[in-house]
């Protein structure tokens, strides 16, 4: 006799029938089989509104709320117009009192899930096996125990789920927090000075606020992945800091932003640029050394900023190369951040150093504009040179290392030492050169 053994199947119910619906039903006829471990059903919680065939013999329709008595899983495929006003007329019959079907399968909010909504059912609905990448969704919730639940049923429709942890979400609010201060920053600082308008806020200032919100963003981009690779040549740390792979992984959208910031302030420099507002940087009809200076690295600066923003663009970073990309999110990138830092520091450099301090400059006693977008930048430069130089260190010591061993074999009399020994050492030494 043979023990079989009958796996009993998870119940996945989909609350909704629209096009969403339909494109977890292609994507579970795709990638998955009827003798999978998931039992998927859908309902459809308006009575009234009627529900289009489904193309598969592997899913089932039940009524609602009913089939959510013994469900194990329960995905709203909802639009979120509609996502409101459907919980707000079913709370009662879903939460409270002892017909609440979620409530009796003691759902609480921390088993809240966010996934599946960075796909449109479109690509699920047109996906197919010859397809040479997987639909990537993103996972997030407060419970890790649900969380992985989710990533293992979007593994099994065929997605690549990607776990985001709930304290991104939290820590981005601080992000924005730290955005808001430069704007606030600037509005106090320029309002303390002499002939003050408030209405130049509007243009004027606005401008110095996304360059300043811009070069920051840049610069706590590339701050992470500096720290963590020195980190690792220095204390050859075997785990990272959570926080520093957190800056890892909102790296690409912080840049982005930046990006948008950036173009901002040249629009409104194109616009606002004249002898009424800039007029001390004109001498008799000419720019100044240092204003054409700073005007060439802002142009070079913004168009090395937007190739690494093209670059970031998945359909653009799919067909890069290692070398490319190494490349642009390399020496391209760093040159962007300097030339950006150069094209503030030529315009601020002199009433950083001017005695008496200016009134118009340090109004309020404040720190002009001007330095205090240079501070962090040059911080983080400070802390990728450091870094650069000490892996430089390493490598010439390694040389070292490696060009004594090949010395050291030479010079033995040991009879059975053979060219491939050698060869092997000093195919180690190039590894480091």
């Amino acid at each position: 006799m043979t023990n079989v053994t009958f796996e009993e199947k998870s119940k996945v119910v989909f609350v909704g029938c629209g096009d969403k619906a339909h494109g977890f039903a292609r994507m579970h006829d795709l990638h998955s089989n009827k003798h999978g471990k998931y039992q998927l059903v859908f309902t459809e919680p308006m009575p009234t509104k009627p529900i289009d065939p489904f193309d598969s013999d592997y899913v089932t329709i039940e009524h609602f709320p009913e089939c959510l008595a013994n469900a194990d899983i329960v995905v709203i495929v909802i639009p979120s117009y509609a996502i409101d006003s459907f919980l707000i007329q079913n709370y009662t019959l879903l939460k409270e009192g002892s017909k609440g079907y979620l409530a009796a399968l003691n759902i609480t909010s921390d088993h809240w899930v966010k996934a599946f909504n960075d796909t449109g059912a479109i690509q699920e609905m047109q996906n197919s096996l010859n397809s040479k990448m997987k639909l990537t969704t993103s996972v997030c919730g407060p419970s890790d125990q649900c969380v992985k639940k989710i990533a293992a049923l979007a593994k099994y429709l065929g997605y690549s789920p990607t776990v985001v942890p709930i304290d991104q979400y939290k820590c981005l609010q601080s992000c924005q927090t730290t955005l808001a201060g430069t704007f606030t920053y600037v509005t106090v600082q320029v309002s303390g000075r002499p002939h003050f308008q408030w209405y130049t806020l509007l243009a004027r200032h606005s401008s110095k606020m996304f360059a300043w919100t811009a070069i920051w963003g840049f610069s706590l981009s590339l701050l992470p992945g500096t720290c963590i690779r020195l980190l690792k040549q220095v204390t050859y740390m075997d785990t990272t800091p959570r926080f520093l792979i957190w800056g890892c992984s909102i790296r690409k959208q912080v840049g982005l932003l930046s990006l948008y910031f950036v173009l901002l302030h040249a629009c409104m420099m194109l616009l606002i640029f004249g002898g009424e507002y800039f007029g001390f940087l004109i001498d008799d009809g000419y720019m100044e050394w240092n204003t054409e200076a700073s005007m060439l690295t802002a142009v070079l600066s913004t168009s090395l900023f937007t190739i690494t923003g093209i670059a970031s663009l998945p359909s653009v970073a799919h067909e890069m190369n290692k070398a490319q990309f190494m490349l642009v999110f390399g020496p391209v990138v760093w040159s962007a951040l300097a030339l950006g830092v150069m094209h503030v520091m030529f315009l601020g450099v002199p009433s950083w150093t001017d005695t008496p301090r200016s009134r118009y400059s340090w109004a309020r006693g404040m720190p002009p504009v001007t330095l205090m977008a240079s501070v962090l930048p040059l911080l983080v430069m400070f802390i990728k040179a450091v870094q650069v130089c000490h892996a430089s260190m390493l490598r010439a010591k390694n040389w070292v290392t490696s060009r004594h061993q090949v010395s050291s074999i030479h010079a033995s009399d040991h009879l059975f030492v053979i060219d491939d020994e050698v060869e092997e050492v000093f195919e180690k030494s190039r590894m480091y050169v």
